[in-house]
């Protein structure tokens, strides 16, 4: 049969799901027992059949096995020591199936056995995983972990979790546990030496007061990784005024260690080292809508950098969260049509990139986020002119927004933070169009997916912002200068010294142990602010320290961690 006219004609087909039924048909003749003419042996004595050729075409490790002069290229039974059967069995199942479920109670052994195998995918899944659960109490384990793995994005966030929580780090149990060695890498990193004296002295005291006897002789090396003065003439005092100071007052120790410091060595070595963090501030609104990402390092250079653009230069009223070296953009309405929006932009530090995220579940303006245990937070917010208490996270593992349970009460405007397993939720306003100003603090439990409500703010607000300092929340901004200082674990308020400025809509993060506050509107002035404030807790003091590039309210602001 022929064509006039299409002799050159030709067809390229391809089957897509060749490939799946293929595997499908590979899987059958294993579970049969058909074709198999290989039997692994893990170390309990589970027999799996197998056939050589699929096994070659995905490891490296049994090509190398079934090819080159070995014993096992010819034997029929292999034993595989080192793997036991759970482990060898999912491994051996996602040869044929390229699925494979990670827990938290199997990745470190399905790590092992990927290396060992050379599957770099199930490596590289391991790695991710394990960066999802990455917290303050397990970093220290983790780092250890990739070192040991070479797993190079997992030690990178590892660290970065201990530089940006690194007080949080010392008061946990592996902190204390670790060895001499250990913790001198620890205080050796680049930027540690960035943070408060006070800070990396009380660490080397706990550490020390763990297992005074042992851990004496250790002190001088330790100072020195904090770049104290410690010559010849004065190790050996220096190390009598420990031995003798650590069995009577430990505050004593730390004003002994302080006067030792040599200030100007401190800053020939601060001064030569990359910034350790860096307050970015990301949109915001100026008469207009703001696409502008700019950041600045106090410490350092004093100075702003500009980013990447955000790409939708037409949308207000978003809310900005970070987590890792990622910050997210969720949410907010479309100036030209008034639309609320589900779009997620994330912007990434490291890189100066952004990429188009995955939409929430629901459009929302005027709503908070949040980070917690490796999820993004989407909480509450306005929809169609109405608040709404749809809460909903974002699993960057697993690329899905999922719900959780609803708020107490749908607010917008108002503001979140995280303190261990805990999401507070401060103030807010709710009603048609917000008539209506919220007095109490909402706390959604992670571990029980429950809201209740924790305690009434002694200044009900709406326009303000959240951070945690020392195991405490601070409420800046609004429509008064107060600063509230709420401690959850024993339910009580304070105030806090008052901000120079009365700021609606202000950027706040903690930097160096110490909380920035930035622009906002000020309503008795009509105008928007540009203004930095400090506040440092140690003298409750606040300073005007700086300017934003530009006036701004509504901006988002945090801070990312270079490791």
């Amino acid at each position: 049969m022929s064509s006039r006219g299409h002799e050159g004609y030709r067809y390229d087909f391809c089957d897509p799901v060749h490939p799946a039924e293929m595997l499908d048909a590979l899987r059958d003749f294993r579970a049969e027992g058909l074709f198999t003419d290989v039997t692994l042996l893990s170390d309990s004595g589970r027999v799996l059949l197998c056939h050589r050729m699929v096994l070659a075409a995905r490891s490296p490790f049994f090509r190398a096995m079934f090819t080159a002069d070995m014993r096992e290229k010819r034997d029929k039974s292999v034993h595989l020591p080192g793997l036991d059967s759970e482990v060898l069995g999912a491994v051996i199942d996602f040869i044929y199936t390229s699925r494979i479920t990670i827990t938290q109670s199997n990745v470190e052994r399905l790590m092992e056995a990927a290396s060992l195998m050379q599957l770099g995918s199930v490596q590289e899944a391991c790695e991710a995983f394990l960066i999802r659960l990455l917290d303050v109490d397990n970093c220290l384990g983790m780092q250890a972990f990739a070192e040991l793995h070479i797993c190079r994005n997992l030690e990178v966030e590892a660290r970065r979790t201990m530089l940006s929580r690194f007080k949080e780090l010392v008061e946990q149990e592996e902190f204390v546990e670790l060895s001499s060695e250990r913790l001198i890498t620890l205080l050796s990193l680049p930027n540690i030496s960035m943070l408060k004296e006070r800070t990396t002295l009380d660490a080397v005291m706990r550490w020390v007061c763990h297992d005074r006897q042992a851990r004496l002789k250790h002190t001088q090396e330790l100072m020195h990784c904090l770049h104290l003065n410690l010559d010849e003439d004065s190790s050996s005092s220096n190390f009598n005024m420990w031995d003798s100071f650590l069995f009577t007052d430990s505050a004593s120790i730390r004003i002994m260690i302080a006067h030792m410091l040599k200030p100007s060595l401190n800053a020939a070595r601060i001064s030569s080292k990359k910034p350790a963090s860096r307050m970015y501030v990301i949109g915001g609104y100026h008469w207009r809508p703001l696409a502008e990402v700019h950041a600045w390092d106090p410490l350092t250079t004093d100075s702003w950098v500009q980013g990447l653009d955000m790409p939708d230069h037409t949308r207000e009223s978003y809310s900005v969260t970070q987590l890792g070296a990622d910050v997210y953009v969720t949410g907010g309405y479309n100036t030209d049509t008034i639309e609320a929006l589900d779009t997620v932009w994330v912007y990434n530090g490291d890189r100066d990139k952004w990429t188009l995220g995955v939409p929430m579940l629901w459009a929302r303006y005027y709503h908070c986020s949040i980070a917690l245990h490796g999820c993004v937070y989407a909480i509450g917010g306005y929809r169609g002119g109405a608040p709404t208490a749809e809460t909903e996270f974002f699993d960057p593992l697993k690329k899905k927004w999922a719900p959780v349970a609803g708020m107490v009460q749908g607010v917008g405007n108002a503001t979140a933070c995280a303190l261990y397993d805990t999401i507070y939720v401060i103030g807010g306003h709710y009603g048609f169009k917000g008539t209506c100003t919220y007095e109490k603090i909402q706390m959604y439990r992670s571990d029980l997916n429950e809201w209740s409500i924790a305690t009434t703010c002694p200044h009900p607000e709406y326009g303000l912002s959240s951070v945690i300092l020392n195991n405490c929340l601070y409420l800046v901004g609004g429509q008064t200068a107060t600063v509230d200082c709420y401690d959850p674990e024993r339910n009580e308020w304070r105030e806090a010294s008052e901000m120079k400025e009365r700021r609606m809509e202000c950027g706040a993060v903690v930097m160096n142990g110490c909380v920035y506050v930035s622009g906002g509107y000020s309503l008795s002035k009509g105008t928007y602010l540009e203004t930095i404030e400090k506040y440092d807790p140690d003298t409750d003091s606040w300073e005007i320290t700086g300017n934003l590039p530009i006036p701004a309210r509504s901006h988002g602001c945090v801070c990312l961690y270079s490791v």
